[in-house]
């Protein structure tokens, strides 16, 4: 066989020496089904011998859709989203896809960097879940999905609620909580969120203040969802000496563990922690406490199952809300 180590092989290449055209080569990578088994394996094993690699972004150019489906997250601290790029990189391996992981760190030019890219690439599908949830949020960066071949399937932090999505129900979670808050009978709380105006925030906000005694001193924090930036409002909350609570709810795990931490160091061993989502690994270091909690899993597997079956164009179910459950309450 005629060897090709002077440069990387190219469809010409492989054409000649399997005896077919161009053409035909291009579409044993682009439409296989398009092109004869024997002949196709032919030109897979003679690529295979030559270590050529398909042009990815050439062959975007002339077909509408591309092998690849993108993640694009806020902050992969999050416990949820390392299960869902987990599961949605087992599966897309198992359909022939590629996954491509971006994450924004609350910028929302990195989030418009990364949908340009993974658009101009025709992704299949976008796994994203969005910087911020507020409902005066530009997502005019986002517009470009809509004339796109692209699936979109939201997780978690949505900016539109009417588009397709896998999420929890925050204002069970935050009801759950409130039950929690009647049993023991706590009567001064702080409630530390996200963004005031976030709708998981404000969800879970609600379902708690709405389901306890309207005698309960409720005091509200809002810091961040991210653990570095909420770390440094609740400590400079304590810091100004506002400490008087039976209890302290956070919104989501990292909030959680970072109240905890910084009640650590101020050896405010009375006060008791509840949480909506658990702490990673929290009993690993002796951390019980009553928190609401989600199959991370069944959630992840479900965001993947149902890109997929998007993607290939079978029945699948749009929007799909996740109840969560009490852990660690007696």
């Amino acid at each position: 066989m005629k060897a090709f180590s002077h440069k990387s092989a190219t469809i010409t290449d492989i054409a000649l020496l399997a005896g077919v055209s161009s053409i035909t080569v291009s579409r044993t990578f682009t439409a296989p089904e398009k092109v004869k088994t024997q002949t196709r394996e032919k030109i897979l094993r003679i690529a295979r011998q030559l270590d050529y690699v398909p042009n990815v972004f050439a062959q975007n150019i002339k077909t509408t859709q591309s092998p690849i489906i993108g993640i694009v997250t806020d902050d992969t601290f999050n416990q949820s989203y390392a299960y869902v790029i987990q599961e949605m990189c087992h599966h897309a391996e198992a359909k022939g896809y590629s996954v491509m992981i971006f994450t924004t760190r609350g910028s929302r030019e990195s989030e418009a960097r990364a949908i340009n890219t993974l658009v101009s690439y025709k992704a299949a599908g976008v796994v994203l879940s969005v910087i911020n949830d507020t409902p005066d949020y530009d997502v005019s960066h986002l517009k470009i999905l809509y004339n796109s071949s692209t699936k979109l399937i939201q997780f978690d932090r949505q900016f539109n609620t009417s588009l397709p999505a896998v999420c929890v129900n925050d204002q069970r979670a935050g009801e759950l909580i409130a039950s929690v808050v009647r049993d023991k009978g706590y009567r001064k709380l702080l409630i530390v969120g996200g963004n005031e105006r976030s709708r998981i925030t404000r969800s879970r906000v609600n379902g708690i203040c709405e389901n306890i005694p309207s005698d309960v001193r409720v005091t509200r924090l809002y810091a961040d969802y991210r653990y570095d930036l909420a770390k440094e409002k609740i400590a400079s909350h304590f810091s100004s000496g506002a400490i008087d609570y039976d209890a302290i709810i956070g919104i989501n795990g990292a909030i959680s563990l970072a109240a905890s931490n910084i009640a650590a160091r101020w050896s405010l061993n009375m006060i008791d922690f509840l949480s909506i989502d658990d702490i990673p690994n929290a009993e690993d270091f002796g951390l019980f406490y009553p928190c609401v909690v989600h199959d991370y899993k069944q959630w992840a597997m479900t965001v993947a199952e149902n890109l997929i079956a998007a993607i290939e164009e079978r029945p699948w179910q749009q929007r799909t809300i996740i109840n969560g459950f009490l852990k660690n309450h007696r």
